[in-house]
């Protein structure tokens, strides 16, 4: 499939309607706004999301839906194609990863980028991903950060890659984004709409 066809059907797929949203404002906060926010979202430890995914390199693309449990301990992520139909599941555990394929065929390694690179052919960035998913810094060195004037994140540089913020929206009285764009200086795009956030009760 050519590039430009690529784009139009990852387009079609990511343009579905998520649940009422908040767009980031583009007036920059006061810092104990954004701290004040950073406190809020800091105590999440762990979350469960489905979501819509969109992948482009320059030899490849992806789209489908993905399903994330996170806790401190565990991540699992499954994703599907646009038809539902498993693609991979990716488990990562203290001291491992794992992703099974759709032909029941298995593969570990020590780090998510590494696997999914070598089986998928794009780089998943679990490092920083638990974190920015949720809207905040994780725990390398940021190099960039803008936020908006309710002390949310708008834009993100970190660990070698820039992440955009869409939309956020209210859940269990948390700001959680919605639409997040990730992208890296090899030309790897990844885009993610989430459309069912779950967190424990505070």
């Amino acid at each position: 499939m050519q590039a430009a066809q690529r784009w139009l059907l990852l387009g079609a797929i990511l343009a579905v309607p998520g649940c009422a949203s908040i767009p980031p404002a583009t007036v920059p906060s006061a810092p104990e706004v954004h701290q004040q926010h950073l406190a809020n979202v800091a105590g999440i430890d762990q979350f469960s999301l489905n979501g819509r995914i969109g992948v482009q390199t320059e030899a490849k693309g992806f789209s489908g839906s993905t399903q994330w449990q996170h806790t401190p301990r565990q991540d699992t992520i499954s994703l599907f194609s646009p038809l539902g139909s498993q693609v991979a599941a990716i488990e990562r555990t203290s001291g491992n990863v794992s992703l099974v394929t759709n032909d029941n065929k298995r593969y570990e390694a020590m780090d998510a980028e590494t696997l999914t690179e070598q089986n998928l052919g794009w780089r998943l960035p679990m490092n920083g991903l638990s974190d920015w998913v949720l809207g905040r810094p994780g725990k390398e060195p940021v190099e960039a950060a803008q936020w908006d004037d309710a002390g949310r994140l708008v834009k993100l540089r970190q660990d070698g890659w820039d992440i955009e913020y869409g939309q956020y929206a209210t859940v269990n009285h948390y700001q959680l984004p919605m639409r997040i764009t990730l992208r890296n200086a090899s030309r790897l795009t990844l885009k993610l709409i989430v459309q069912q956030w779950q967190l424990p009760s505070r």
